[in-house]
């Protein structure tokens, strides 16, 4: 009985380690759905399974990126026209800035010139004021009346001019 234990465990053990090759096993007809597989045919298909989606998702990326970034693509392109139609009003603004600067300075320069003989009129007026003023008693009435007169023609002559510029 003692070698009987031991003789048995070594049988179960052979038929359990070797049961893939066991001539017994069924593996055509109805029985062969019952098949048991070895560790490299398992391995050879999950590899063969593996490689037919790699190729099949290499053959698919392509169309199935280009589906979904579209949107993006179109969203781009407008924002694209959106900034050329920016930087083109930009640069017809600078455009307008450029030309009212140089409108600007030419129109302060005239002014300058304008007020320069402005300036240095009233301090003829002034002076002529003084010395009339001095001798006011001493002129007759016809030379203040004539005085008067060139005055206004003088003013007149100034806003007739400001009217046509």
């Amino acid at each position: 009985m003692k070698k009987l234990a031991p003789v048995s465990i070594l049988v179960i053990v052979m038929l359990f380690s070797a049961c893939s090759t066991m001539s017994f096993i069924p593996t055509e007809g109805g029985a062969g759905k019952f098949n048991l597989a070895t560790v490299e045919y398992v391995q050879a298909q999950t590899v063969a399974q593996k490689d037919d989606i790699l190729s099949h998702m290499a053959d698919h990326i392509d169309s199935q990126l280009d589906s979904l970034l579209a949107e993006d693509r179109a969203n781009m392109q407008e924002l694209a026209m959106l900034l050329d139609s920016l930087d083109a009003s930009i640069m017809e603004l600078a455009a307008k800035i450029d030309t009212s600067e140089m409108y600007l300075e030419k129109s302060l320069s005239g002014m300058s010139k304008e007020l320069t003989t402005v300036k240095t009129n009233a301090s003829s007026t002034r002076m002529v004021i003084r010395r009339i003023n001095d001798g006011i008693d001493e002129l007759p009435k016809k030379a203040l009346i004539t005085f008067n007169l060139a005055i206004e023609e003088y003013l007149n002559k100034d806003k007739a001019e400001a009217e046509t510029e």
